[in-house]
């Protein structure tokens, strides 16, 4: 019986130990990011606005975190955020549908986020639903671009400035575990 709880006791132990190194590897990185969506653009017809290409934060959280963009093991998106900045207090009203995809260098087109039937009385923050996929490859490459596929029902007046932030949970191996 003593060797049972013994064993126990200990198998409880190298868990939780298990447990704090997964903790350890495991962290948040947050891009940034800036879009325009132009004034006057199509009612009812999607159409396509890229970003600028993004400089993932993920090296920098990986050196912090003691590690390297190849031991990145996996990488989700947790958040995807956008804010339209200028003009200031403006609201989605006029977006039905939106898609957002990821693209990199030799990867493939990869829709990470979504939305769709908006309704008229969205503030300035929007915060689309995520799609359950693997982006390791594309942070291991350091720069990655954003294509934002927009449906409107209504006609811009304004050309409108977007910030937007995503937020990935990331799992790497760290050097010396």
């Amino acid at each position: 019986m003593k060797r049972i709880l013994a064993v126990l006791a200990i198998a409880a132990t190298g868990l939780g130990a298990c447990e704090k190194i997964d903790k350890l590897t495991q962290f948040t990185v947050t891009d940034r990011t800036e879009l325009k969506i132009e004034a006057g653009a199509a009612t009812l017809l999607p159409y396509d606005i890229y970003t600028p290409p993004v400089y993932s934060e993920a090296s920098r959280e990986l050196s912090v975190n003691n590690s390297k963009a190849e031991m990145l093991e996996s990488v989700t998106l947790q958040e995807f955020r956008m804010v339209i900045s200028n003009p200031y207090g403006r609201s989605w009203d006029f977006l039905k549908d939106i898609e957002v995809y990821i693209d990199a260098d030799q990867l493939p087109e990869k829709r990470i986020a979504f939305e769709t039937d908006l309704t008229d009385y969205i503030n300035g923050v929007l915060v689309l639903k995520t799609e359950d996929v693997q982006l390791a490859d594309y942070l291991k490459k350091g720069t990655y671009i954003i294509k934002t596929r927009l449906t409107t029902d209504k006609i811009i007046t304004d050309d409108l400035d977007v910030s937007i932030t995503t937020k990935f949970a990331v799992d790497a191996k760290v050097l010396g575990l």
